[in-house]
């Protein structure tokens, strides 16, 4: 189905398409030691806290501020898990987010265009507003998908800070890399 055959209220609601996962990647060597006191230490350090799901996978609440409109200020609390992996050739810590509290703020943006859309036919007239409602629909859509590419880009933004220190509190001194999965 095509995204432009959607009802419009339908778009807003739909959830994000794919989760953010970002995986620090170490050569393989040595298991990281005392990997929950590091995990937990480094969590303090961000201000966060996680709770352990397993042996290998930990889950935080990332709070942060995304701006609906590029204007709006709106707090929200991300879910994320991470997981330590073995690799024949690596080790990874996987960290993965499914945005939906950013994908909430801004699909109410979209409901305030659809808002803004209909006040601008019944002022401009039921037979004249047509036009301009039509014209408000596709420049708002078009803003609001704009500023939520760019919340999700600094959602990333933040995830590589927090994989970056889980990772070196994990493995400290080791070379890494940062690779964005699909």
């Amino acid at each position: 189905m095509s995204r432009f055959s959607i009802w419009l209220p339908e778009l807003a609601r739909k959830q994000p398409g794919k989760n953010l996962i970002l995986s620090y990647q170490v050569p393989a060597g040595e298991s990281p030691e005392d990997a929950e006191q590091r995990i937990g230490d480094a969590l303090r350090r961000s201000e966060l806290t996680g709770t352990r799901d397993d042996t290998s996978t930990w889950r935080a609440t990332l709070p942060w501020r995304t701006r609906v409109f590029g204007l709006i200020p709106r707090d929200v609390d991300e879910d994320v898990t991470f997981r330590i992996e073995q690799h024949p050739d690596h080790w990874e810590l996987r960290v993965n987010c499914h945005p939906l509290e950013t994908h909430g703020a801004h699909a109410a943006g979209f409901a305030g265009v659809l808002f803004l859309a209909a006040s601008v036919w019944i002022a401009s007239g039921i037979a004249t507003g047509v036009v301009a409602a039509l014209a408000t629909i596709l420049a708002g859509t078009l803003v609001v998908e704009v500023t939520r590419q760019w919340a999700f880009d600094a959602l990333e933004g933040r995830l590589r800070i927090l994989a970056k220190d889980l990772g070196r509190a994990l493995w400290p001194g080791r070379p890494a890399q940062i690779v964005a999965l699909d």
